[in-house]
């Protein structure tokens, strides 16, 4: 948790008065269009419009029969690789480890790695974070808001 903080501190400056100036200076340096552009080797990888909320990159990955969400966090290397369904649970979120992967999350979660991205688990996520943000009442930010969007619940909650 130690890491985390430091790299959200880092990045916002504060966490009672957090700074979302980098928000601006990372959509236009667009840091992650390198594993984009290799991601695109393997399957359609097409670019969500960004909520006003988020601090992350969304994208959703067409396969042969099925897709992915994926988010990459702008607060620092980090990303959440998830099954899309009508319903998603914490158990459609994917990461290494997970003895039933697909060959083409296992393509993914190899490109993440080599370029240094972390997946985050939803136990992760959940991790409380003492910090202010717009949406989000402080007794309930956790990880997930403060790494890739200030909605009061993530998404395996809704």
């Amino acid at each position: 948790m130690q890491k985390y903080r430091q790299i959200i501190c880092n990045t916002y400056r504060s966490l009672e008065h957090p700074d979302f100036s980098f928000v601006k200076r990372a959509f236009g340096a667009r840091p992650y269009d390198p594993l984009i552009k290799r991601l695109r080797d393997f399957g359609v990888v097409e670019e969500l419009v960004q909520a006003e909320d988020d601090v992350c990159f969304s994208y959703l990955l067409k396969g042969q029969s099925s897709l992915w969400g994926l988010d990459l966090s702008i607060v620092g290397p980090f990303a959440i690789f998830v099954r899309v369904k009508g319903r998603v649970s914490a158990d459609d979120f994917l990461y290494p480890g997970r003895i039933d992967l697909t060959g083409f999350e296992t393509k993914v979660l190899d490109l993440l790695a080599g370029a240094g991205v972390k997946l985050m688990t939803t136990e992760e996520l959940s991790v409380e974070m003492p910090m202010t943000l717009y949406n989000t009442n402080r007794n309930n930010v956790k990880l997930y808001q403060a790494l890739f969007s200030d909605r009061e619940l993530p998404p395996w909650e809704v």
